[in-house]
């Protein structure tokens, strides 16, 4: 697949890359959880952050039901692949591990934020962002701890693992969760 944006199925739609906003974020201590079934449960929401501001746009995807997110899959990790192709140390562990906390930041935004989920992949030379979005900007990504393996909720453990960075910020155009990885890492 190339660099351009071309036809996808109707649940996941390309489409053009726009600008960050300058908007600050909101304190995670101001917004409640975005999973409701954290009442009373251990954990705390994921700390404010936005990425520093070198990062250039590649590609930017829609997607607007679960069903998307096998088509997001493929073409993230084609486009990683083209545009890390150069690197000499681990293009491809990259790649896989940026589609798994993609795919998990997305499936978050799906199930806990307002469909549709914004996706966007920017690189800085060192580092590969991804960003998920979406229009809930009232509830802060909640990072539960206590919970017994198949209660769900470990996407943002996940994701902090296994990414360089994770944060998340708020705007006047939704939530946005972020992820990093260093292409240049040799573990």
């Amino acid at each position: 697949m190339s660099d351009a944006l071309e036809p996808s199925p109707p649940t996941l739609a390309p489409s053009p890359v726009d600008a960050p906003s300058t908007m600050s974020p909101v304190p995670p201590a101001a917004l409640p959880p975005d999973d409701p079934t954290t009442a009373g449960e251990r954990g705390h929401t994921l700390p404010a952050a936005r990425p520093h501001d070198a990062f250039v746009p590649v590609r930017r995807w829609v997607v607007d039901s679960p069903a998307g997110l096998r088509a997001l899959r493929a073409e993230l990790r084609e486009q990683l692949s083209a545009s890390t192709s150069g690197r000499a140390v681990r293009p491809a562990r990259v790649a896989e591990t940026a589609v798994l906390v993609t795919s998990e930041l997305a499936t978050n935004a799906l199930t806990h934020g307002r469909p549709p989920a914004h996706v966007r992949l920017a690189l800085d030379g060192h580092l590969v962002l991804v960003v998920v979005s979406d229009d809930d900007a009232a509830h802060a990504p909640f990072l539960a701890e206590g919970r017994a393996p198949g209660e769900g909720g470990f996407g943002l453990q996940i994701a902090r693992r296994l990414a360089h960075e994770v944060g998340w910020w708020v705007d006047d155009a939704g939530k946005h969760v972020w992820a990093t990885f260093d292409v240049d890492a040799t573990s």
